[in-house]
């Protein structure tokens, strides 16, 4: 880990930056939403601009914005009436993370055992509706399945988790197949396929346990388009989301709202980038010990 600390330090650079971007790059003036586009004296405005420390060149903005988040201050609405970043990030982050651990909580079951299942039976037509089901699941828009899951479900939040969840179960279903068939066509397979284990002890006992180190380095993919996805299926379910949060504060020009959660996503990103390479290193110590090697 301590290798990996410039690297990490860097990342959270970056990411300070890339929400600072973000929240200057939406159109319009910021002092203007303050005034809710009314009319208002050319001093007001300015005073506004001056104390919001919009009137100072760009690289000093950059250095309050950071300053301000070393002290825990992501500044205050500009929609919502100066009501701090941070209270609205607070009340909407439990709801984002909850729907994504449901989801990952229904996504990774469903997923093994269905590549499990594909895997066994690759030549017999469940595979192959297996192949397909999963390929339609991962073409179909997440707008469009979240909307149809909605109607269905009258907008009740197990669907949202549904949403969420059904995609991912498909990614992880292929990447399950196409890893135990692959370990399926090795010499030790066949060895212990001759001395008369069943399948279930083949897949379960020898396939598996050789495809959990690419499984485990697909989970921060799977993670990250669980993450990306939120933004629609909050939307689409009306939860008061980081998500949900994100498309409104772009709507409204929130700049101070989109730009910090901005930088949430990318931080939960770092945060599931990381835990997908302890993963890897629990699946297999030798290519952890290989990344620590000076």
């Amino acid at each position: 880990m301590t290798r990996r600390l410039p690297g990490l330090l860097l990342l959270a650079g970056a990411a300070v930056l890339a929400s600072f971007l973000a929240s200057h790059a939406l159109p319009g003036d910021p002092v203007m939403l303050m005034v809710d586009g009314r009319a208002a004296d050319p001093e007001m405005i300015r005073r506004l601009r001056e104390n919001a420390g919009l009137d100072q060149p760009l690289a000093v903005q950059f250095l309050s914005y950071t300053l301000g988040l070393l002290r825990g201050d992501l500044g205050q609405s500009l929609r919502y009436g100066g009501v701090p970043v941070t209270a609205l990030l607070g009340e909407a982050l439990p709801v984002t993370l909850g729907l994504m651990a449901g989801a990952s909580a229904l996504a990774l079951p469903l997923g093994l055992a269905l590549g499990l299942a594909a895997a066994d039976v690759r030549r017999a037509w469940p595979g192959t509706a297996l192949t397909i089901g999963s390929v339609l699941a991962l073409s179909v828009p997440p707008l469009a399945l979240a909307t149809w899951l909605m109607l269905a479900g009258s907008g009740t939040a197990p669907w949202a988790v549904a949403a969420l969840a059904l995609p991912a179960a498909a990614m992880i279903a292929r990447l399950t197949r196409t890893q135990l068939m692959e370990v399926l066509e090795r010499d030790f397979i066949r060895t212990a396929r001759a001395k008369g284990l069943g399948r279930a002890a083949l897949l379960l006992r020898h396939a598996l346990p050789n495809a959990l180190v690419p499984l485990a380095a697909a989970v921060g993919s799977v993670a990250g388009t669980i993450l990306t996805t939120t933004a629609a299926v909050e939307s689409v379910f009306a939860l008061p989301g980081i998500g949900r949060l994100t498309v409104q504060a772009v709507l409204a020009r929130d700049h101070t709202v989109a730009g910090a959660a901005v930088l949430v996503f990318v931080l939960l990103q770092v945060a599931i980038s990381l835990t997908a390479e302890l993963l890897i290193g629990l699946a297999d110590p030798r290519l952890r010990d290989a990344a620590e090697a000076p």
